[in-house]
């Protein structure tokens, strides 16, 4: 498990690698590659592994599996590959009643990626000053002065906790993501109290409707904030969050490990004619837009605490 390598009887080796950081995957010399979730990979990835396939001077070929996120670099460099596209419906072993729930729960652009496999175009983003060159980046734990944590609740959606760290000029970072399906309620809160014991966070933003949520992290000894607020308020905070400063830097950065709030930053979007976000692939954006709202009211300031700066 330590060395991430499988030996065969044959002699063959097969070496598991994360893409988080794709530099890491210089080195080895390999006959075949495998990508899982390319289009959640960061930008760069595809061309270091195709030129680590090199193994007895041969070039060897590169799969790749994954869902499209929007038209990122994975659509950039399709003209290189050989596309296969298949829809969830095609997959016989899943349950009728799954594949029907997404047919009516998504819609449009979004449905043409998540379900038929397509390379949708996106159109009227919410936040499309999101660069990610400029807001995917690593920051050292040390760089900061306190934390907090971005939750929405969830279940058949995914629920949510966002680990946020804020350094001393009060920018925000987003150090990493617990984004998933099926989790009862106690293993989300579980969940957050780890974080909140190893961090010594300094709040909990939680959507004020989940009532039942902050009850039980408080219970836990976490301090829970309901965030209020409209919707549009939360939005343009995250979006003066993402504009560039005169020192050439945003006052929000991701890690590259949290792929889901990456992947809808990238396709979120706005209902057309309308000042409203179309209600979905929006899980880990309402977590940081409570974070936001929370942050910003003045209920809770705090001045000794950086984060209401």
């Amino acid at each position: 498990k330590s060395e991430m390598i499988c030996r065969l009887k044959n002699g063959a080796e097969i070496l598991f690698r994360s893409a988080d950081e794709p530099d890491r995957l210089r080195g080895p010399n390999a006959n075949w590659a495998w990508i899982d979730e390319a289009g959640l990979c960061p930008a760069g990835t595809w061309d270091i592994v195709i030129g680590r396939l090199r193994a007895d001077g041969q070039a060897g070929p590169c799969f790749i599996t994954t869902t499209p996120k929007g038209r990122n670099w994975l659509y950039q460099k399709k003209e290189q590959m050989t596309v296969f596209h298949s829809a969830t419906t095609d997959n016989p072993y899943l349950a009728k009643e799954f594949v029907q729930s997404l047919l009516d729960s998504y819609s449009g652009e979004f449905l043409a990626q998540e379900v038929y496999g397509e390379f949708a175009r996106f159109e009227g983003l919410v936040y499309p000053m999101f660069d990610e060159r400029i807001h995917i980046r690593r920051r050292s734990r040390d760089e900061f002065q306190a934390f907090g944590l971005a939750c929405d609740e969830g279940y058949t959606n995914p629920a949510v906790v966002l680990l946020v760290g804020i350094d001393g000029d009060g920018r925000w970072h987003a150090f990493s993501e617990f984004y998933e399906r099926g989790k009862l309620q106690a293993e989300v809160v579980k969940y957050a109290l780890e974080l909140s014991k190893e961090y010594s966070t300094e709040l909990a933003a939680v959507d004020s409707a989940a009532a039942g949520l902050i009850a039980d992290m408080r219970d836990s000894g976490i301090n829970a904030q309901p965030a209020k607020g409209r919707v549009l308020d939360g939005i343009r905070l995250i979006q003066d969050r993402l504009k560039v400063q005169g020192d050439g830097r945003p006052r929000l950065t991701i890690d590259p490990s949290c792929v889901n709030l990456i992947s809808e930053f990238n396709s979120y979007i706005w209902k057309p004619d309308k000042d409203e976000p179309v209600k979905e692939n929006d899980h880990a954006l309402d977590s940081l837009r409570y974070f936001a709202n929370a942050t910003a009211e003045e209920s809770v300031v705090v001045m000794a605490n950086p984060f209401y700066q």
